[in-house]
């Protein structure tokens, strides 16, 4: 499977800045991605270092850095629904496990 679009015309919030594009999921790859007009946003995030996979249908969207309130923006839109959350890496950051609503 490669990356299809599932939803376009959506504006997802960022820390500090708001961007605006579509949204395409790779169910194999377990990926979710921006496109905008500059490019690719990657939203969501790999885990496999910590010896986590998300299910099919589900990607992970880190909580920190960068990525603080990403999921909650995609949920408020409606485009995912939360699942549960989980702390990774040295310190002890959240991610979130989020179902892939298409």
């Amino acid at each position: 499977m490669a990356f299809q679009q599932i939803r376009q015309d959506i504006t997802v919030q960022f820390p500090g800045i708001a961007l605006q594009g579509s949204v395409e999921h790779d169910d194999d790859q377990r990926a979710l991605v921006l496109m905008t007009d500059e490019g690719p946003e990657t939203l969501s995030v790999n885990l496999a270092a910590y010896g986590v996979a998300a299910p099919a249908g589900h990607v992970h969207i880190k909580d920190w850095s960068e990525g603080e309130g990403v999921a909650a923006s995609l949920a408020a839109s409606g485009l995912v629904e939360e699942v549960s959350d989980l702390r990774v890496g040295p310190f002890d950051s959240r991610a979130v496990l989020v179902r892939v609503l298409v």
